[in-house]
Formats: structure tokens, sequence, C-alpha cells
């Protein structure tokens, strides 16, 4: 199938994982112009080493930072027709023992949100615009330690599906899709050991599948999943047992 684009212009949101560079390469092949964020020094290395001299863009996008300056990184880009958020940062503690909890859910809720409502207001201008957000299956179903995950997958769900529902009779659309088990990141640190990956194998989402699922949402094909959250876990949170 050939996917068409009606923009011209992505922002990839944490650029700089294996998903994003992924995405990034799609993007570019379908000749969309494509800037990556990055929140490290290290990211935006990555960012710039994967452009190998091709027309790419990337920019320091920190949501840990002042929302001035979420605002100031916007600001230094063209109209952007489509979002992908691959953003997150590393919580994983108990809820009874960790004090870095308002910190974390600033970044990832209020600077978030303060993010989307900026790009949106530009999309509106045009009356298009279209956003999807990697969201987690931890989002409803978190492992012990990822309470505070969850609840900044959750919340940011709320926020774009929200965003869908007021902004789609003007041109804005959205869609999160949760991922479960991804060969990538911390999920490939998860099954590292031979025995966890013998028996997660059938579970593991691979970079490409992620990849090519979230470029066709992105797309005019996939549009038609709006204000909507779908679940890409290859039956890993399908049933109790296994």
């Amino acid at each position: 199938m050939q996917l068409s684009f009606q923009g011209t212009t992505l922002l990839i949101l944490g650029g700089s994982s294996e998903i994003g560079l992924a995405v990034h390469d799609l993007a570019c092949s379908a000749g969309l112009t494509v800037y990556g964020t990055s929140g490290s020094r290290q990211g935006l290395a990555v960012l710039q080493d994967h452009a190998a001299g091709q027309a790419r863009h990337h920019l320091h996008l920190d949501l840990y930072q002042p929302g001035s300056h979420i605002a100031d990184a916007l600001a230094a880009l063209p109209q952007v027709d489509y979002v992908l958020d691959l953003a997150h940062g590393h919580l994983e503690d108990f809820m009874a023992s960790t004090t870095d909890a308002e910190h974390y859910f600033t970044a990832h809720i209020t600077r978030r949100q303060q993010l989307v409502r900026l790009v949106a207001r530009d999309m509106l201008k045009r009356r298009f615009g279209r956003l999807v957000f990697a969201s987690s299956t931890a989002a409803a179903l978190p492992a012990p330690g990822q309470g505070f995950y969850s609840a900044a997958k959750g919340a940011a769900e709320a926020i774009y599906t929200s965003l869908g529902i007021e902004l789609m009779s003007r041109g804005i659309s959205t869609a999160c899709l949760r991922l479960g088990l991804v060969d990538a990141g911390r999920g490939k640190a998860f099954v590292r050991t031979k025995s966890t990956r013998e028996q997660l194998e059938s579970r593991l989402i691979t970079v490409e599948q992620a990849s090519s699922t979230l470029f066709f949402l992105l797309s005019d094909q996939g549009r038609a999943f709006s204000s909507t959250t779908l679940t890409m876990d290859a039956g890993l949170t399908a049933h109790k047992y296994q």
C-alpha cells in the first residue's frame, strides 16, 4: 500500500530513539521534511550522526526545562503538520519510596500539554494537523515500579485524545498507540537474558513493526483512527495466564 500525506513536515519528539530514527527514515523516503528532537547532548549527537549529510534537522527540546524553553524551541520551526510523540524520561521506582514524582509529572504531563497546545494552535491556522502518541500497555497494566510511568502515559493519552475530540471539526486529529514489549531500548534490556528472551520471543514487537505502524497512523490512510487508543503488543496482554 502506498501511503499518502496531505502535509509536508513531521516533528518527532524523542527522535533519537531507535523507533524515532526508523520513522525518520520512512518519512524522509516519503518526501516529508523531518525534525527530530532530543533533550540530551547524546541524543542530539545520535540525530546528527544518523543524518549523515542528508537534509534532516534536529533540535534540543527538553520537557524537564521551563515552558519558555519549549516555546522558544518550537518558534524556531516552520509549520508542523505532523507530530509523533516518543518522548519519555526514565523513572521506575515504587510509589511509596520515591521523592521525585513532582518533577517527573511536571515534565511529562504539564510540559507535554503546553507543547501540544502550542503545536495545535499553529495547526489551526491551516485547519490541518495529525498527532500520534506512542503510549505503553503499562498505562493500563503497570508492573511493580512502573506506577509513575503508567500514570504519565495515561495522562498523556487523555491529553491527546481530548485534543482530538475538541478539534476534529477543525481538521486536527489524534491517535495513541500502546506498545507492548519492544525489542529496543528498555524492552531490549528487559529481555537481555537468554531465558527471558526465549520465553517472550513470540511477544516481542520489532522496531520495524512499531515504526511502520506509527508511520501508518500518521498518514492520510491512518487518520480514520481518530481520538482513540490502539494496542500493539503481539497478544502479551490478551489473557491472564501464559
